[in-house]
């Protein structure tokens, strides 16, 4: 379940002095999008011209003719609609700027490619094409302008998205019309080509002059919000002729906050294309025989532990002998582990390793770079490996897990690569064992942030034992995972036990305290809507709408006797109300004494059944005896003349009804699941490495998903915890340790403490998800290239 915990808003409400010309330039830019369309159109038409004259076959020059041609005849209807199309891609622009935009509009997640048809993936990469040539055309004036932009917009530094007038509107609108045209795909495919080489020309210049528009209007540009490798967020104005950031192939948005940066993906073989990795997901390519293997000579324990795992980036054979070393690494890395000698041997491992990539190509990361794959039998096994090759190495590289995670699951790859050979379902379906088991374990392992971690060790020595064997196994099918899944599961369910118990009762209380702050917003709207509410002081109505409405609605959660009033305390809520009015109360002393008693009583009887802090229950009670004495005081006397004018004192906010959004917990509830007060949360101090944004950043805040790991800030220190539970009406959120500490908070509290960067966000996107869109990236990239 995710939650969007920030209200997207349609479009930024300029609010700059300069707003009124930043809506004019829009104004005139859809104005002049019909003879925008004609010169792009023209443009196209006479480089199609050329490349008839220069057609070295006859097949590419009756191409060429029939593109040309058709274009002639299209012209005016394209043109004619162009600035329709824009229109509508510039309000879909402004209306999505919220939304996180990390993934490109022409992007392709991996497991969106088995419901594309061959169309789809065409369009998906002709796309891609044109947005590159964008890209590179319009880097440096795009960045000038959405600074200016972001400037006229009142805004305090650059967000890239609140500039509609990017190139994907108009890229966008161009699409549009091109495939409401009834041509071939050969004809839109030699179009578009040319279209957006065009297009990146006149949008180049749009930009140059709309530049120099608002700074001759005396707009000054606002910086970029540069997100570095700390954390930290620098401004920086864009440099002259410098990239725009959030636009090109695979970009986001500078702002974007993800907590880490996710390793580019490994170079491909040319032979992974996008339309190739669709087939082979849709189990339509070759099913060539699997060749045998030729009997190895035997292989010591020695020569097996330096080359699975003192070199895991050399690619290890596919169905190796059978051998002791699936049984003695195990025994041998318990026996390590049981003299605390992991963490020294997995240094040794760290640094030999490091040695060996000192003479090799190194990745970005600092990986050594994986050397080409030999690919054997059909195009379906050669794919398959290549895919299992760059997952396993996208994992392995990404910079959220530890390295000795990182070495384990290279260590998989030849099981991995066994698998995928037979069983093609490994890549497409998220509940295969295979997979399963590639994300429980690198998910699991997120719950560490090092080595030092308490339980990481614990939690190395289970994989080992259970899943290590695997790395030496012939693997038959699937079920050799599952069966490896389900150890597993039940080794690590005996330490979840306790965890589990303790996380039950938090949301348990948590539970509670949202159904019944649901009923108090509703009581606390029925007592605001009493004609006699406003006549009282403001601490009494504030009284009245929150803690007792908190009193009503827990004594009716309560209540097995179908009562009407539980408890009678409804009938005191206008009791109280006549109470607190000295200037009626004087009148009939009497009945208030008789009151008095008993109105106490249940005053204490009820905010006791909530568990209300003793002081402030006191300090309801002292405002209620200083209005109570008030009725047996001689009233005021009629002022004789007019008493000289006053200053009005500040106005103080009315009281008002609970919000659905404002909960409150009592301290029993507070205790059983860990909740922290607004009061708790670091105003700005940010131990350690916390980015804490500059004065006046805004980033917009990315969603929470059940599972989402993430770095908390609690009593000055950091704690890596996850989000195990969301409240039903999104009000509440539980986050549990991997020592099965509990922290819970608001929504409110959440927004708050990742604007002031007192919680990180570890990962939105699971490791083995990732890694596949990755290897799905590359795909793509390959299909742009390889111009096929």
């Amino acid at each position: 379940m995710a939650l969007n915990h920030t209200t997207p808003s349609a479009a930024p409400a300029p609010s700059g002095p300069h707003a009124p010309l930043y809506q004019r330039i829009v104004e005139d830019v859809v104005a002049g999008a019909r003879p925008l369309m004609e010169r792009i159109a023209e443009a196209t038409r006479m480089s199609l011209q050329q490349r008839l004259d220069q057609a070295r076959t006859p097949g590419e020059h009756h191409a060429m003719l029939e593109a040309r041609q058709q274009l002639m005849r299209l012209n005016g209807v394209m043109s004619e609609r162009y600035p329709e199309a824009l229109r509508k891609a510039l309000e879909q622009q402004s209306g999505h700027k919220e939304e996180k935009a990390t993934r490109s509009l022409f992007s392709v997640h991996f497991d969106e490619l088995e419901l594309m048809d061959e169309t789809q993936i065409s369009d998906s990469v002709e796309r891609a094409r044109a947005r590159q040539v964008l890209a590179s055309a319009v880097e440096g004036p795009l960045a000038d302008l959405d600074a200016l932009v972001c400037a006229a917009l009142g805004q305090p530094q650059v967000r890239p998205e609140h500039n509609p007038l990017r190139p994907d509107a108009f890229l966008q609108a161009l699409q549009t019309v091109v495939s409401q045209m009834q041509v071939t795909e050969q004809v839109r495919h030699d179009w578009m080509g040319q279209m957006a080489q065009a297009l990146g020309k006149e949008l180049r210049a749009l930009y140059v002059a709309q530049t120099e528009r608002l700074k001759q209007s005396g707009v000054q540009p606002v910086g970029y919000a540069m997100r570095q490798a700390n954390g930290q967020y620098v401004y920086v104005a864009p440099a002259e002729g410098g990239a725009s950031p959030g636009f090109g192939f695979e970009s986001g948005p500078a702002h974007d906050v993800g907590p880490i940066d996710h390793p580019e993906p490994a170079t491909a073989d040319p032979l992974l294309t996008l339309g190739r990795l669709r087939r082979l997901l849709l189990g339509e390519l070759d099913e060539a025989a699997i060749p045998a293997q030729p009997p190895a000579a035997p292989e010591t324990f020695a020569e097996r532990f330096s080359r699975e795992f003192e070199h895991p980036d050399s690619l290890p054979r596919i169905d190796p002998p059978a051998t002791d070393f699936a049984m003695t690494v195990p025994a041998a890395f318990e026996a390590l582990q049981e003299m605390n000698q992991v963490g020294q041997m997995m240094e040794r491992l760290g640094s030999q390793r490091a040695q060996a990539a000192g003479s090799a190509p190194s990745s970005p990361e600092g990986a050594p770079a994986t050397p080409p794959r030999q690919h054997t039998g059909g195009l379906a096994q050669a794919l398959s490996t290549e895919v299992v090759a760059l997952m396993v190495d996208n994992i392995a590289r990404d910079t959220r897990l530890l390295w000795p995670v990182q070495q384990f699951v290279r260590a998989l790859e030849p099981a991995l690569m066994q698998l995928a050979l037979t069983d093609t379902r490994f890549f497409s379906h998220k509940e295969h064992a295979a997979r399963r088991l590639l994300q429980d374990i690198t998910d699991r392992s997120l719950a560490f942030d090092s080595t030092e971690a308490p339980g990481f060790q614990s939690f190395m020595r289970s994989l080992m034992n259970i899943a290590g064997p695997l790395s030496t196994a012939t693997i038959e099918g699937p079920e050799d995972f599952e069966q490896v899944l389900q150890q597993l599961h039940a080794k690590w369910a005996q330490k979840e036990q306790a965890r589990k118990q303790e996380r039950l009762r938090a949301i348990e209380a948590l539970e509670h305290a949202e159904r019944r702050h649901l009923l108090a917003a509703q009581i606390s709207r029925e007592i605001w809507l009493l004609p006699d509410i406003g006549k009282v002081p403001d601490a009494v109505s504030r009284f009245l709408l929150g803690p007792w409405a908190q009193v009503m609605a827990e004594a009716r959660l309560a209540d097995t006797s179908h009562s009407t009033d539980p408890g009678r305390y409804h009938e005191l809520v206008e009791a109280l109300i006549w109470s607190t009015q000295p200037e009626l109360t004087r009148k009939n002393t009497g009945q208030l004494a008789r009151l008095l008693p008993k109105l106490l009583a249940k005053l204490r009887e009820g905010l006791a059944s909530i568990d209300y802090p003793a002081e402030r229950t006191e300090a309801i009670f002292e405002l209620l005896m200083q209005l109570h004495q008030q009725a047996f005081k001689p009233g005021p006397r009629t002022a004789t003349r007019a008493p000289a004018p006053r200053a009005e004192p500040p106005a103080l906010p009315q009281p008002a009804p609970l919000g659905d959004d404002d909960p409150w917990v009592a301290p029993s509830e507070a205790k059983e699941s860990g909740f922290m007060e607004s009061s708790q949360a670091p105003e700005s101090e940010s131990p350690g490495p916390a980015p804490t944004p500059a004065s006046g950043a805004a980033p917009a805040l990315p969603p929470l998903a059940i599972g989402s790991w993430v770095n908390l800030l609690v009593a000055g220190r950091w704690e890596r915890t996850q989000l195990s539970w969301i409240g039903s009406h999104g009000n509440f959120f539980l986050f549990t340790s991997a020592s099965g500490h509990t922290q819970s908070m608001t929504l409110r509290l959440v927004d708050r403490l990742i604007q002031q960067g007192a919680m990180h966000i570890i990962a939105q996107q699971t490791v083995v998800d990732g890694a596949l869109d990755a290897v799905a990236e590359a795909a793509m990239r390959n299909s742009v290239d390889s111009r096929m």
